[in-house]
This record gives structure tokens, C-alpha cells and sequence, in this order.
């Protein structure tokens, strides 16, 4: 699954392209994260929803997590904006975003209780993990990236648009962008297609789980890793350490690839 001795050089390559947009980088939002699910909140309740949704909407926007639909880039009024204008007559400054940060918040606001039911499950259990909550929160991130924002007929929705987000937030499933999928797929019968269903993301994510629970050594790595740079084993981003080995950067640029 992973070579050990070349996960170490791969974490550093990884630490040094991230850390070009510090402080909007994987490992501050992580430490953040661990902060708060290890003192009895989550980041999705409403004391931490909406610092959340804004630095997602950072790190989104330097993942290229939205990048190819035209359509979710054009300027809407926030729901904030239209109150205000209701009350005093005038469209505030800082009022509009794009389409898919507002969308972003909602769909936040939408998996809030769903992200509840599934943050206590790491990988290595993803077969335990509640399927109803994680439906909700595949159709809900992937109607983001939608022209029109609505969940599609076939649950089959731009995977980063999910994957993405989803690493940051739970830190259990593989960002799959383009270059990963098509590693993965060298070893694993999985799509490198743009577009996922439910089904495909499951069943990638089952593989994974499998040859991880066959990796002991792997596994310790990673929890004396998480450790090391989290202050925590009892939070691991599988999914993330995963994805940062099978990713390669292009150049050495600072903005990861969709």
C-alpha cells in the first residue's frame, strides 16, 4: 500500500508546498480541529460553524476545489446582504460572494448533525460508519459545484467537490484529485473520471480501509506521525496521509491540483 521509508520524504515534500500558504495550510486547520473535538465541541456546532465555513472557504479556494463550472463563479447577494438591505435600504459592502461560498455555508449548516453521527469513525472503521449521514453529506457538498446547486437525479456529482472539503473536515477519505485518482487506480479498481457516485467513492474507500487494517506498521506510523505534529493519536487523518503520498506536486507549485 505504502512504501514507510518513502512516506517521511513524501510528508516533508507535501509540509514544504502547504506551508507556502500558511496559515491557510492542512496542518493549522487540522491543529485547529483537534483543538476543539478533543475538549467536547465539534467544528461544525454552532459555536465554531461559521469560523469553519471561513477558513473552508480559504483552503477551498487555494485547493481549486471549484475550478471548471463558470457558473458557481458569478457574484450573489448573501442572505446577510438581503436583510440588510430590508432593514436600511442598501446593499452593504462585503454582501456579495460567489456562488459556491454561499452555497459552501449552507451545505455546512445542512451536515452539521450528520457530521456529528460520523467524526467519532476513523478509515480503519469505514464500513461501520453510518451510510445515512454520509449520503447527506455527499449530495449536500457535491451540489456545490452543480451550474444550478441542486442535488442531482443520480448522486453523481465533480468528486474533489466532496473529497475535498471532506479531507479537511473529517480527515478520513483521500482528496482524490486528478493525479491521485490516477495512481490509485494503478493499484485499486477505481474511476479516474471526474464524476462519482456514492457507490464508486464507497467502495474506493472500503479498498482502502482493507489494505490499511492489513498494515499494521502503517497504521503505527501514522498515529506516532499525528502524535508528533497533532499532540493526538485518537484523531488520525488516514485519508490525508494517504492522499499526500499518492500526490506529487508539479514544480514546486503552491496550489494543489483539481
Amino acid at each position: 500500500m505504502i512504501d514507510l521509508s518513502k512516506f517521511r520524504e513524501r510528508l516533508k515534500t507535501f509540509e514544504y508546498v502547504d506551508s507556502k500558504n500558511y496559515p491557510h495550510t492542512f496542518d493549522e486547520f487540522w491543529k485547529w480541529k483537534v483543538k476543539i473535538e478533543t475538549t467536547g465541541g465539534h467544528i461544525l456546532d454552532e459555536d465554531h460553524i461559521e469560523e469553519t465555513y471561513e477558513k473552508l472557504r480559504k483552503l477551498l479556494l487555494l485547493w481549486k476545489a471549484y475550478r471548471g463550472v463558470p457558473e458557481i463563479w458569478e457574484y450573489e447577494v448573501t442572505e446577510e446582504g438581503h436583510e440588510e438591505i430590508e432593514l436600511n435600504g442598501y446593499v452593504p459592502i462585503n454582501s456579495a460572494r460567489y456562488k459556491w461560498e454561499i452555497r459552501l455555508k449552507d451545505s455546512l449548516n445542512s451536515i452539521a448533525y450528520d457530521y456529528d453521527q460520523i467524526r467519532s469513525y476513523s478509515l480503519l472503521e469505514f464500513d461501520l460508519t453510518p451510510q445515512r449521514p454520509l449520503r447527506q453529506i455527499w449530495h449536500e457538498l457535491g451540489r456545490i459545484k452543480e451550474p444550478d446547486g441542486k442535488r442531482n437525479h443520480f448522486g453523481e456529482y465533480f468528486v474533489v467537490a466532496i473529497t475535498k472539503p471532506l479531507m479537511f473536515i473529517w480527515g478520513q477519505t483521500v482528496a482524490l484529485d486528478s493525479i491521485v485518482r490516477d495512481k490509485l487506480s494503478q493499484k485499486y479498481d477505481i474511476l479516474t473520471d471526474k464524476k462519482w457516485q456514492f457507490e464508486h467513492w464507497k467502495e474506493a474507500m472500503i479498498l482502502l480501509q482493507n489494505d490499511l487494517r492489513r498494515s499494521p506498521k502503517i497504521v503505527r506510523l501514522f498515529k506516532n506521525i499525528s502524535r508528533e505534529k497533532y499532540g493526538t493519536d485518537l484523531i488520525v487523518p488516514y485519508g490525508q496521509f494517504i492522499d499526500l503520498y499518492y500526490w506529487t506536486p508539479k514544480n514546486n507549485q503552491n496550489v494543489l491540483n483539481s
